[in-house]
């Protein structure tokens, strides 16, 4: 399984699509990078479906910054003229919104000018890699350096 963590900005305003199994949104991150004296611009494209692909609708915009993980899935089809076609696309796993575009402001929140707080069910946590950690087996004392204690052996 490939797994990938993108940052970028949002190259166009997400939607919900509705399908006969559900909703889909579908959505490109797009990043500048320099490479010898030239700008190239890269992109990832994401999706999500359901209830995630309402909430991501809802509380991101065109242009905000958004980092995203997720699952590598390629697709392929033959298209009406009989050309074999492939789209590589990642299934959202995880994802944090940034900073809205300068000059931009959510359309609930227009009047007052301050953006509302996530409500505390969506808030997600920030993605983490940290190792857990060890238990010494039973019958290891505290302070116990030997291998033993530490399960090693």
């Amino acid at each position: 399984m490939i797994v990938i963590t993108a940052q970028g900005r949002l190259a166009h305003q997400p939607e919900v699509r509705m399908l006969p199994q559900g909703c889909v949104c579908e959505f490109r991150l797009l990043s500048n990078r320099f490479a010898r004296g030239q700008e190239h611009v890269e992109a990832v494209t994401f999706f999500c479906y359901d209830e995630e692909a309402e909430a991501f609708c809802e509380r991101t915009e065109k242009g905000q910054l958004i980092s995203a993980t997720g699952t590598q899935e390629t697709q392929r089809w033959t298209d009406s003229s009989g050309q074999e076609r492939t789209a590589t696309k990642y299934r959202l796993t995880w994802w944090e919104a940034g900073p809205r575009p300068k000059g931009s402001r959510p359309q609930e929140q227009a009047s007052s000018g301050r953006q509302a707080p996530l409500p505390a069910e969506s808030r997600r946590p920030p993605y983490r890699t940290e190792a857990p950690a060890r238990v010494p087996p039973s019958g290891a004392q505290q302070g116990d350096d030997s291998p033993q204690a530490h399960g090693i052996i």
